[in-house]
């Protein structure tokens, strides 16, 4: 097919009415068989939706307003927990949490994001705004609400939408020959955070896992697995009834909420960095801090937590978790400057059976941060590294030779 057919048939795709049958496929997670029935002209009534104007055609709305934890009306400085932060700290007012339901995971061009669902905090009430697509010939409309709705904000938070959401956002307004509505927002993707924060605690880091565990948020009746979220759509455009998609419209609405109860955790671990560690009962949670920290570069509070890690329970279970524990504390330390604290949690490593990784950085800690050339080669000597040991055993006669010259 040429170019300009291609674009013709483009058009007759996002035209308010038309439907191309052609082009409706369900085996592939692209857009529905619509063959069997049409949508609505009007929203159902069971399913609260109205219908609003846009510069594009009319779109179907449903709004809801919650009151999960607000987060702080001046964010605290996330850096460290979010991969782009940006140097401006938002106020509350200023974030949009974004989350999309989709025809299916393929994120491909024959992906539709029929529901998409924004937040934002009014004082210290969440406003939750679903945009509901009642056919694919639809979608323009649905993009300029977003569009609309999106312009008076500074960041979008996501959940693993950086990978997902906003790119299939980002190519549906394109099909639809629109500029991308989420373009001038500062991506915040929740999930690398959630894995830095509690990556090794958690059993995975999915955003449910996250709700429950860290957040203590229960769902409750009326939801429904993400996997048949396409499958309810397609049955409801081919004639279906509304209960099912109600369920759909009211899962859109938790992951909104459980994004914002995630974000205030998110401001309350960034605010305890700066704070001196108490007594810590989890040192996982420590250990993550001071992860947080070094990428901060503040190698002072890293070392922090990380001596409040190795302070819980004795630091057995710290130095139980192996080698992935022992090259974080060892880099921290190093970095920070702190020799005395090294040198004990390597002679720890050692007297627990640590292999020659902890020997070598024991022999570096001896010869060139406290100087005791003895003991360096006593660990040198744990080592196949010839060229280490001579060095140290000539450094030891030059020291000898001196003291019986004096």
């Amino acid at each position: 097919m040429d170019l300009r057919r291609r674009l013709a048939r483009l058009d007759r795709l996002t035209r308010r009415d038309v439907v191309d049958l052609d082009a409706a496929d369900t085996t592939d997670g692209g857009a529905p068989d619509t063959s069997r029935g049409a949508p609505p002209e009007a929203p159902p009534a069971e399913l609260g939706l109205r219908e609003e104007s846009t510069g594009a055609g009319p779109c179907w709305v449903r709004e809801w307003r919650e009151a999960p934890p607000a987060v702080p009306d001046a964010l605290p400085d996330l850096t460290g927990l979010l991969s782009r932060h940006g140097d401006s700290r938002p106020g509350r007012g200023q974030v949009l949490l974004v989350d999309t339901e989709t025809t299916g995971l393929a994120g491909g061009t024959g992906t539709l994001a029929f529901l998409v669902g924004v937040a934002w905090w009014e004082g210290s009430e969440l406003v939750v705004r679903q945009l509901f697509l009642p056919g694919p010939g639809r979608e323009a409309a649905l993009l300029a609400a977003l569009a609309e709705w999106a312009a008076g904000f500074a960041v979008v938070v996501t959940y693993n939408g950086a990978s997902f959401d906003l790119p299939l956002l980002r190519t549906r307004a394109l099909m639809n020959r629109r500029t991308d509505p989420l373009a001038h927002l500062l991506s915040w993707d929740l999930l690398p955070a959630a894995r830095r924060l509690w990556g090794r605690s958690l059993p995975d880091c999915r955003q449910q896992t996250v709700e429950s565990v860290v957040c203590g948020l229960v769902r409750g009746e009326g939801d429904i697995e993400g996997a048949r979220i396409p499958e309810v759509w397609r049955a409801w455009l081919s004639g279906g009834d509304t209960e099912e998609l109600l369920c759909v419209l009211r899962h859109n609405r938790r992951d909104l909420v459980g994004m914002a109860c995630i974000l205030e955790r998110l401001c309350g671990e960034s605010a305890a960095l700066a704070a001196e560690p108490a007594a810590v009962e989890d040192w996982r949670r420590a250990w993550a801090l001071a992860r947080v920290a070094e990428r901060r570069r503040d190698d002072a509070a890293a070392a922090r937590w990380l001596a409040a890690a190795l302070d819980a329970d004795g630091g057995r279970e710290a130095r139980a978790a192996g080698v992935a524990f022992a090259v974080d504390a060892v880099r921290i330390l190093k970095r920070a400057r702190r020799w005395e604290d090294l040198e004990r949690l390597l002679h720890a490593e050692i007297a627990a059976g640590a292999g020659a990784w902890a020997h070598r950085e024991a022999a570096i800690l001896y010869e060139h941060r406290l100087p005791r050339l003895a003991q360096a080669l006593r660990h040198a000597g744990e080592l196949d590294d010839p060229g280490r040991l001579a060095r140290l055993q000539r450094r030891l006669a030059r020291k000898g030779g001196r003291s019986r010259g004096g």
